[in-house]
């Protein structure tokens, strides 16, 4: 044998050698991820995306979860499965669409209201992970997350207070009554879904944070905001004064959460549990502040009432920021993947563990919004970066490219018709193909609910 040929055939085996010492130290890191205690889901109500500094927001409504953040992975493309609560709430609880899983509201006009329930017969989040022995909770303040409406399944405590327009539990109260649970629970594996109230209607800023934003405003403008019906009915005629009020309005109800999700998060460093669990912060839909010259929620599925945050922290996940589009149905098997449960399998949804903690590859895939609680219903479709809408009425369609055109001003269908129809086709599959063939079963919607929603301005 040559030099030339032996030093070839050292070469070789060096580099044999050191491809066999990287497999190996990549099947040790793989099985080396750290599974948290616990969980902890924090879903903040009417919480838009891009109010967010870390989303790019430039009024400072969250320099506490901006800090944040660059500790956990934030997701810069997650949406929701719908314009208003309690569809999201079903897909954020089963990895389903709203389709799927059948909890919504149908009737109005002079036809008494009725919703219906979460389908029985679905396994929840907290169902599955009680059954593995996890202690289960959740504090819950909006009335259309009552336990009759079936969110409540698996939860050992459903802490349910009603919101009114008079009468809310704000983020401060949630937050110490959740440290206690907390407390009360920390030594064994547990699962609690916070959710905070405050930046849902009405806008009525507490002490600590009100001036920060309306005080160029407040000589003309009082709080509290409210009459959403009313602000939508005559957005057009709304001033731009009168709208940056309310936006401010909006914002400073953010950042009394920012400041009370700072103090929960600061606790649980405190307890050393932080490091320990699984947290993750999101929210089930944004808010129009006449965007697209309306106002409030679930009228729409433009991207400021689908477009929400996404933040994990825990360990063994990485820090950093996340590009793939993603959906509230993946929570769940996320969840489920993180703690070592096997969910029930369900092709739409998927989980995000990979992708957190070994950075593996995730294939794009189309994500679907749905079930609009006013007006005509509209789904969406987002295969990014085009978007479509479907007005399911008028059998309408809308196409924006959001890469370009996030704010979603320019319709391409009429030049991109191709493009439209096999989204729509695309849609309509996914929508078929995640149908229930269970009926969903419907409710009659008591006094006191009705009280309280019309209270909300959800129903007149």
């Amino acid at each position: 044998m040559s030099q030339q040929s032996h030093t070839r055939g050292r070469g070789h085996l060096a580099r044999l050698v050191a491809s066999v010492f990287i497999l190996s130290l990549s099947a040790f890191v793989g099985c080396s991820v750290e599974r948290p205690h616990g969980v902890v889901l924090v879903v903040v109500d009417t919480l838009r995306a891009d109010h967010l500094g870390f989303y790019g927001y430039s009024r400072d409504t969250s320099s506490h979860l901006d800090r944040w953040a660059e500790e956990g992975m934030v997701f810069e493309r997650a949406m929701s499965t719908s314009s208003w609560t309690l569809p999201t709430f079903g897909s954020i609880l089963t990895g389903r669409l709203p389709t799927g899983h059948g909890v919504g509201y149908r009737g109005g006009g002079e036809v008494r209201p009725k919703s219906t329930r979460l389908d029985q017969t679905l396994p929840t989040l907290a169902e599955e992970l009680q059954q593995a022995g996890f202690a289960t909770g959740a504090f819950i303040d909006n009335p259309w997350l009552k336990p009759r409406f079936g969110l409540n399944r698996g939860f050992d405590t459903y802490d349910y207070q009603s919101a009114t327009n008079k009468r809310r539990r704000r983020a401060d109260k949630v937050v110490d009554l959740a440290t206690s649970w907390i407390d009360a629970h920390r030594d064994q594996p547990f699962f609690l879904l916070v959710h905070l109230f405050d930046p849902h209607m009405t806008y009525d800023p507490p002490p600590s944070v009100r001036g920060r934003f309306i005080g160029p405003y407040e000589d003309r403008f009082s709080l509290p905001v409210f009459a959403p019906r009313k602000i939508r009915a005559r957005a057009n005629e709304v001033g731009e004064d009168e709208r940056s009020f309310i936006t401010a309005a909006y914002d400073e109800e953010i950042a009394f959460v920012d400041q009370e999700l700072n103090r929960f998060f600061e606790g649980l460093v405190e307890r050393e549990l932080f490091q320990q669990l699984l947290v993750i912060l999101t929210s089930d839909h944004g808010e129009e502040l006449f965007d697209h010259d309306s106002f409030e929620h679930g009228h729409s599925v433009y991207q400021e009432l689908l477009h929400v945050p996404l933040v994990v922290w825990g360990p063994s996940v990485e820090s950093g920021r996340e590009a793939l589009p993603v959906s509230v149905i993946d929570i769940a098997p996320t969840i489920l993947d993180a703690v070592g449960v096997s969910g029930e399998p369900n092709p739409l949804s998927r989980s995000l563990w990979p992708r957190l903690t070994r950075r593996k590859r995730l294939d794009p895939r189309p994500l679907v919004a749905e079930g609009t609680l006013y007006g005509p219903e509209r789904k969406a479709i987002i295969e990014w970066p085009h978007k479509l809408e479907l007005n399911l009425s008028s059998e309408s369609i809308h196409l924006f490219d959001l890469e370009s055109d996030p704010g979603e001003r320019s319709d391409l269908s009429p030049s991109e018709i191709a493009v439209a129809r096999r989204l729509e086709e695309r849609l309509r599959s996914i929508l078929e193909a995640a149908r229930s063939d269970k009926a969903p079963e419907e409710i009659e919607l008591d006094e006191e609910t009705l009280e309280e929603l019309r209270s909300l301005g959800y129903i007149e």
